[in-house]
């Protein structure tokens, strides 16, 4: 090889080498600072709540609820910030059934709706910053996608999403101006 050709590839490879060292992030490996926190949405190891955990590596495959089999659920909690989450087993007594453990009173069978208190509770009931689910579980209120008013902690579902409190606040305002009937 000529020595022209030598010290040209030479150049090429060090612009290379230059290039990959002084490119932020794309090429180095190093890491990046946008993940997102691990997100519990029934907030930590609860059994009687069937909920789901969003990880920070995995945010689009969340892990949710589930019956390990008829008397152990396998609750997801997020057990530090920046982790997709882990499963615990938890005993259920008196069963499991859609992502939670059953007890004395939810042992109760509804034909609609869901047991709460020895009592069955309609469909779209709210208690205790839970509602009552169409496959009679209660469920924690979101804040986020939802399909009725009662699944939203403001009790306002629009478009598919739930109006914070002060949105739906203004909303209300804005009409009752808008459209006066009295």
């Amino acid at each position: 090889m000529e020595k022209k050709q030598v010290i040209g590839i030479t150049l090429i490879v060090i612009a290379l080498f230059l290039f990959l060292v002084t490119n932020n992030n794309d090429f180095t490996g190093k890491a990046v600072d946008n993940i997102s926190d691990c997100f519990d949405s029934d907030n930590g190891i609860i059994s009687d709540v069937q909920g789901y955990v969003k990880g920070s590596f995995t945010p689009d495959t969340p892990g949710n609820d589930f019956c390990v089999d008829s008397k152990t659920l396998g609750e997801y909690y997020c057990d530090q910030a920046r982790s997709d989450g882990k499963i615990k087993e938890i005993p259920c007594e008196f069963g499991c059934s859609e992502g939670v453990c059953l007890d004395a009173t939810k042992g109760k069978v509804c034909s609609q709706g869901c047991p709460y208190n020895g009592e069955c509770l309609p469909v779209g009931t709210r208690v205790s910053d839970r509602y009552c689910d169409f496959t009679q579980s209660l469920r924690v209120q979101k804040e986020g996608d939802c399909d009725n008013n009662y699944e939203c902690k403001s009790n306002l579902c629009l478009s598919g999403d739930c109006l914070s409190e002060n949105g739906g606040k203004n909303l209300l305002s804005d009409v009752e101006t808008t459209y006066f009937w009295e």
